[in-house]
């Protein structure tokens, strides 16, 4: 632990030290900050006046952000941007520790974690710059902290459950008014509240609804190739804006260069340009990636994805409480993935960053279905 917060300080002050870097976006999110503080933060004026991609509520907590560090800090707000991105990214990575110690009590589970945090390159890379993913990032952390110990918990104590349900609840609020892309996280709360509640089924049934979580998945994928092919006249914009993607070849939005494959001109067309998404989208590597882009990737998702698939694959060496957090974690890395194939992804995998806390957890119980599995399961201290 002493290691790696002495990295992870050094890292920071580095970082900070040199200057923060402007993203694509920053500019509209700013003009946006000083169109809130024009209106004295009035919030109500502010929503009728401005004009958004998306209702307006899944910004509105960034803008929020943005606009106080302008009227607390003026000139170096972007430093405090840099500044809440490293408050959130070890806020976030003790989430992930705690969470883990409670579902394991294994030193070697936390040890890894600390690793792989520390090689979590596509984490760590936005660090510097002006985005809402990082902090967004620590929101959805916290999120799947909470509806980890809630479907793990035995239901014996209804306090801790109510105080899990809370914080959970107030977080997903949190994170629909800071990005639109927080649909999954709804999702794994319901699933989570789901899991808890009928648990003696999920305990018995817990690989089947992992092959029925692969089903739905793949039928979500058909139907919307079949929407896209055959678009309704009330089809909402955004799908509009990924049909015209799709027919005209582009799988990665707005990339630059564009990047493009075979456009689709019919139902097969839709499903294979989507699957081609949910490629790019899990892959540790890309053509234009930097060798030690590419090596500090490996070292984060060689051992996150085997270990995650050890997790699943051994699930009934497990015991319960572990069993069903690979669930719930499980179905959370496939929804998220399968919902950015359906939507949007970007070409520097931003969009990918809430799957990351969920594969350390997978891959940290992972490692202790292969190294103890039944004799350290059935001890875990999980609250």
């Amino acid at each position: 632990m002493t290691f790696s917060a002495v990295v992870a300080i050094a890292y920071a002050a580095w970082t900070i030290s040199s200057g923060v870097r402007l993203a694509v976006d920053t500019p509209t999110y700013s003009r946006w900050a000083d169109a809130l503080i024009g209106v004295g933060f009035n919030f109500s004026e502010y929503l009728r006046a401005q004009q958004f991609v998306a209702p307006p509520i899944f910004y509105l907590l960034w803008i929020t952000t943005i606009a106080a560090l302008k009227a607390v800090m003026g000139a170096s707000w972007m430093t405090g941007v840099v500044v809440l991105n490293w408050l959130a990214v070890s806020l976030g990575a003790a989430v992930i520790i705690a969470a883990i110690r409670r579902l394991t009590g294994s030193a070697a589970s936390m040890l890894l974690a600390m690793l792989l945090l520390l090689v979590a390159g596509d984490l760590l890379i936005f660090v510097p710059y002006v985005v809402s993913d990082v902090i967004f990032w620590a929101i959805s952390t916290g999120v799947l902290a909470c509806g980890v110990a809630l479907a793990a918990a035995d239901g014996d104590d209804r306090s801790a459950r109510t105080r899990t349900i809370i914080a959970g609840t107030a977080l997903i609020v949190a994170a629909v008014m800071f990005r639109p892309v927080a649909v999954p996280l709804i999702a794994f709360w319901i699933i989570a509240i789901a899991t808890f509640t009928f648990r003696p089924l999920v305990d018995r049934f817990a690989t089947p609804v992992l092959v029925l979580g692969v089903v739905i998945a793949s039928v979500a994928i058909l139907v919307h190739a079949n929407v896209l092919n055959h678009p309704p006249a009330s089809l909402p914009a955004m799908l509009t804006m990924v049909g015209a993607e799709y027919r005209a070849g582009m799988f990665v939005h707005q990339s630059s260069p564009p990047m493009l494959v075979e456009p689709a001109v019919d139902f097969l067309g839709f499903v294979r340009i989507t699957l081609e998404k949910l490629l790019f989208f899990i892959t540790p590597w890309l053509p234009h990636y930097s060798a030690a882009h590419t090596a500090i990737n490996v070292l984060f998702f060689l051992p996150g994805y085997g270990l995650a698939i050890a997790a699943i694959s051994n699930l009934r060496r497990l015991a319960p409480p572990q069993q069903r957090a690979v669930v719930v974690l499980a179905l959370f890395v496939l929804f998220v993935a399968v919902f950015h194939a359906m939507t949007l992804i970007d070409s520097d995998h931003r969009y990918r960053l809430p799957v990351l806390p969920a594969l350390v957890m997978l891959a940290s119980i992972g490692l202790e279905s292969v190294r103890r599995p039944r004799t350290l399961a059935s001890i875990a201290r999980v609250k």
